[in-house]
């Protein structure tokens, strides 16, 4: 048995050189050889290099071949290099959710190493997460599978800066676009498109729960530049767009394409955003998202697929969601640590139908229903108290 588990070692090192290129090239594989095939793991963290002010390091695990599901827990562990070697660094209170992560063959899977909860001084140097895997069936001892990282101060990767970008505000209104690119941002100009894989990535990371940003960059001639944010963070988008100098906000829930373009949207797939005419937003400009419809097909199917949820909006500083289910009578109220789902027909005998909802200045929900009648009605919902009052339709609602 030692011998098949140095043999397999030395393959992982002899792969690694091909391994990693995006996100990282810092990470190990374990090709397992098998009676019926083999299958291979891999593991990367999200970016390279960190600032030391960092709280959070994602790590990527990926699973490809034709092994069986993968079966593991939540616990990792964090290493340091020293001069001693890798040293294990301490936590301040180890403990674990009793939970079975499955992860099947051609899939991969995402977790937090948060930092905060280490009983340790970060500083600039190199790092590994380590999760210890069972790779062979049977097998006694598991094996690890590890992700470095480096902290080094001033890494464009920051408390202030965690997606590797800067405020918005800062980037001037007639930025170099070329500098805009190597930055990490999508730039769209008269002469082409540079960094267009970004926007791919960031939906790749969207489909594993990953925060993240995308930026945007539209320049042509004779027109204002159109600088535009999308940050994902808590299960919604944040949409900022900066043009003529005046920056724009909104906040939507989900990716969806009607086919040839990628949206922003509240409705869970296309059927839902034009039933309820959502508000919208071009994730890239129109007709330049043909390589991101298959990503944006399969994220919509994760978001109907098992998903109550068909229609969801959010407050603006996206502490909470409001949504509809495919049932005409029931919507939904959730916020960072609860949920509650409602029925009119816990209300009225002959409950109207919802056809949308938004959230009003002073905190309360606006439902608009159509009755059995074709006649419109509106209600207001407080979630605070439960309250459900009859209101004057017609009158603007604030998001």
């Amino acid at each position: 048995m030692e011998m098949k588990r140095l043999w397999i070692c030395l393959l992982a090192l002899l792969v690694l050189a091909g391994c990693g290129g995006n996100p990282t090239d810092v990470g190990v594989t374990l090709v397992v050889p098998q009676s019926a095939g083999s299958y291979s793991l891999n593991m990367e963290t999200e970016w390279m290099e960190y600032d030391p002010s960092v709280d959070s390091i994602w790590c990527i695990l990926s699973y490809e071949g034709e092994g069986e599901p993968l079966e593991f827990g939540a616990e990792y562990r964090l290493e340091v290099q020293t001069d001693s070697g890798w040293e294990k660094v301490p936590w301040k209170n180890e403990a674990w959710e009793d939970i079975l992560y499955t992860l099947p063959a051609g899939e991969s899977w995402a977790f937090p190493c948060v930092l905060s909860l280490f009983d340790y001084d970060f500083t600039e140097g190199t790092y590994r997460v380590v999760k210890d895997l069972e790779v062979l069936p049977g097998e006694a001892e598991p094996l690890p599978c590890w992700a470095e990282f480096t902290l080094r101060k001033g890494a464009a990767v920051s408390a202030e800066a965690p997606y590797g970008f800067g405020p918005m505000e800062e980037v001037p209104e007639y930025g170099d676009p070329a500098e805009l690119a190597a930055s990490g941002a999508v730039v769209f100009t008269e002469a082409g498109t540079e960094n267009a894989d970004a926007a791919e990535t960031f939906l790749d990371k969207v489909s594993l729960g990953i925060p993240c940003q995308l930026r945007t960059l539209q320049s042509y001639y004779e027109s204002w530049p159109m600088l535009i944010d999308v940050i994902y963070e808590n299960g919604s988008f944040l949409w900022r767009m900066r043009t003529g100098g005046e920056i724009t906000e909104k906040r939507f829930s989900y990716i969806v394409t009607d086919g040839a373009d990628v949206y922003l949207s509240n409705g869970a797939d296309w059927t839902a955003t034009e039933a309820y005419d959502s508000d919208r937003a071009f994730l890239v400009p129109s007709g330049s998202g043909s390589g991101l419809l298959s990503v944006a097909q399969e994220l919509m199917g994760g978001q109907t697929t098992g998903n109550t949820a068909w229609y969801r909006v959010w407050t603006q500083d996206g502490g909470k969601s409001a949504f509809l289910t495919r049932t005409p009578t029931e919507f939904g109220v959730e916020g960072s640590d609860s949920g509650s789902l409602y029925d009119l027909g816990d209300w009225y005998d002959s409950a109207p139908s919802i056809t949308g909802l938004a959230w009003q200045a002073d905190g309360t929900l606006r439902l608009t229903c159509e009755t059995a009648e074709g006649g419109t009605v509106c209600y207001d919902f407080d979630p605070e108290s439960g309250y459900l009052t009859e209101a004057l339709c017609g009158l603007p609602t604030a998001n």
